[in-house]
Parts: structure tokens; sequence; C-alpha cells
């Protein structure tokens, strides 16, 4: 599986929750581009996202904003949102 991250390109792509930066595994863009969306639960909302697959030959990245979020099911990253709330996916 391939990991990708897709993220808001551009000022007007921005979501107001601050959720712009995603990562997400699967077997393709497309598949993983679904699994991000679940842990949002808002298919679609990640369509007009720019996407990039993550390889040994991906530069160093940084995330601004708030700590990463995973779902209520894992255990790796924190669970809830800034808001104090699980992800609804």
């Amino acid at each position: 599986m391939a990991t990708f991250v897709f993220y808001a390109d551009a000022e007007h792509k921005r979501r107001a929750d601050g959720r712009n930066t995603l990562i997400a595994a699967g077997a393709d863009a497309v598949a993983a581009r679904a699994a991000a969306e679940a842990l949002i639960d808002e298919p679609g909302a990640l369509a007009k996202f720019a996407v990039v697959q993550l390889s040994d030959a991906s530069p160093a990245f940084i995330v601004e904003g708030h700590h990463p979020v995973g779902s209520k099911s894992q255990s790796t990253f924190p669970s809830l949102t800034r808001g104090g709330d699980f992800l609804r996916g």
C-alpha cells in the first residue's frame, strides 16, 4: 500500500475546521482519498485537494497548526480534535 498526502494547495480550498492536510494509505490515490474522507466522515470533501504520493525521494515537510489527530479506534496519535471532540469517521 502507498501513502498519500492530501492538502489544500490554494487559499480558497482551505477548510474552516483547519483540516487542510490529511495523510492516508491506499492501493492508489483514489482509495487513500476515500480513507481520508472516511476519517472526517465527509465523502467528496477532499476532491479538490492536491495529492502527493510519499516515497523515499519525498522531501521532508511540516504541517503547521494543531497536533495530528487520528480516529478514536487507534492509539498512535492523539484522538481528540482541537475542539476536544472525536473525529466522526
